[in-house]
């Protein structure tokens, strides 16, 4: 009787061993999910940031100001030659780093094996 109770006990430990390290494989799984939804997300809201600012860009080059439109103000302003060159300086500077991280993003996507 004690040997059954031995037998007993010890297949339901290995199955207890077992369920736990399938819980643990999928802990994991979850977590790398979650993980990588946060980094499409962050990378989301980077685009839209972009976005914005690339239209900030295209209203202060056509000579209007998104301060003063904000306020009920449309009037238009020819901007200054310097003016204009300044703000390509920083869209230019502003789409190179865009570039980087899109292609950082797309790494790190393809380094998860995510299409």
């Amino acid at each position: 009787m004690m040997k059954w109770l031995v037998v007993i006990i010890f297949i339901a430990m290995l199955g207890y061993l077992f369920e736990q390290r399938r819980h643990i494989k999928f802990l994991k799984q979850a977590n790398y999910n979650q993980e990588t939804r946060h980094i499409m997300t962050d990378h989301k809201v980077f685009l839209l940031k972009h976005q914005i600012g690339t239209y900030v860009y295209s209203l202060e080059t056509l000579g209007y100001s998104q301060d003063k439109m904000n306020k009920g103000d449309y009037t238009r302003h020819e901007p200054s030659p310097e003016k204009l060159q300044a703000l390509y300086a920083e869209f230019q500077k502003k789409e190179s780093i865009y570039r980087s991280k899109n292609i950082q993003f797309e790494t790190e996507l393809e380094l998860r094996g995510v299409e």
